[in-house]
Formats: C-alpha cells, structure tokens, sequence
C-alpha cells in the first residue's frame, strides 16, 4: 500500500471517530435522560477505545481484587485515557450495560464507600 493510501485511509477513519463522537455528543444533547445510562458501547465510541484496551479492561475489572490504587494503576498502563472519573464511568457502563453487574457493582460499591 503506497503512502497516499495510507494517509487517505487513517484520514477516513479519523472522520468516522469524529462523526461517531458528535452523532454521540448530539443524542447526548437531545436526549439528556438517556445518557445518564451509558452502555459500553457508548463507552467506547466516546473514549475511542480499540478492541484490545477493551478486552485488557474488561480482565481488569473481572479479576478486581478490592485495592482501588492498583486497579487504577493497572488500568492507567493499559490506555492513559483511564483516569480515576473514567475508569469508574466506564465500569458503570459495563453494569449499564447488564455485563460484569455483579464485580461491576462491587467497585462502584467500593468507591462510594471510601469516597464519603
């Protein structure tokens, strides 16, 4: 693939990112109630997030072991994108979503606990 094409083609997917985070942002504006109950898939489009950091994510959470610090830290390693705020918005989508509720639940538990 020369060059040109290559250039052309991450020129296109960036676009799409673009028009699936304002499509997102728009929904979002329009139907405000909605987007309090953010799936995963929303999650994904609006973090921009690939195949593997989801999958990383997804162990990450699954095999939480209650030391808040050390999953933020390990989620950290896996997308920098993974603050604190996001990290725990994301797993609220995963429980949003109905996958991961019981762990899911379990850390947001964990953080409301510790945070009052």
């Amino acid at each position: 693939m020369s060059d040109k094409n290559y250039t052309y083609l991450i020129e296109e997917i960036e676009k799409l990112k673009f028009h699936n985070r304002t499509l997102l942002t728009l929904l979002g504006n329009l139907h405000p109630d909605a987007m309090e109950d953010t799936t995963i898939h929303e999650a994904v489009i609006l973090f921009d997030l690939s195949k593997n950091d989801l999958r990383k994510l997804k162990d990450l959470i699954i095999n939480y072991d209650q030391n808040r610090f050390a999953f933020e830290q390990k989620a950290l390693l896996i997308n920098p994108v993974f603050s604190k705020d996001n990290l725990l918005f994301l797993v609220n989508s995963f429980v949003n979503s109905e996958m991961l509720t019981s762990v899911g639940n379990t850390i947001l538990s964990d953080y409301e606990v510790r945070t009052k």
